[in-house]
């Protein structure tokens, strides 16, 4: 395990972040979204995974632009409250 790593443990601690933001997300009396709903179930899984990979000693480093990237992307998962219809909304026309 790279416990001494400290580019490794932020990489783990921003991907848990985005995993468990992402898992507790609820808006009551929303539209409920199926490309949204499954897009979060697979980042959740992508992102829940480098924690896991971690503790079982199979994560062994990590690059300043991974952890800048998911630093962003985390930025935006808690600025939307976990809503990943939010995040992609820029990218729809007509907004």
């Amino acid at each position: 395990m790279v416990t001494s790593d400290p580019m490794v443990i932020a990489n783990v601690t921003i991907c848990s972040a985005i995993a468990l933001r992402l898992m507790f997300f609820r808006k009551p009396g929303a539209h409920h979204q199926w490309w949204a709903s499954w897009l979060a179930y697979l980042l959740v899984l992508a992102y829940g995974s480098v924690p896991f990979r971690y503790f079982f000693e199979n994560y062994n480093h990590t690059s300043w632009a991974s952890i800048t990237i998911n630093l962003v992307f985390c930025a935006a998962v808690f600025r939307s409250r976990g809503n990943v219809a939010e995040i992609l909304a820029v990218l729809r026309p007509g907004r």
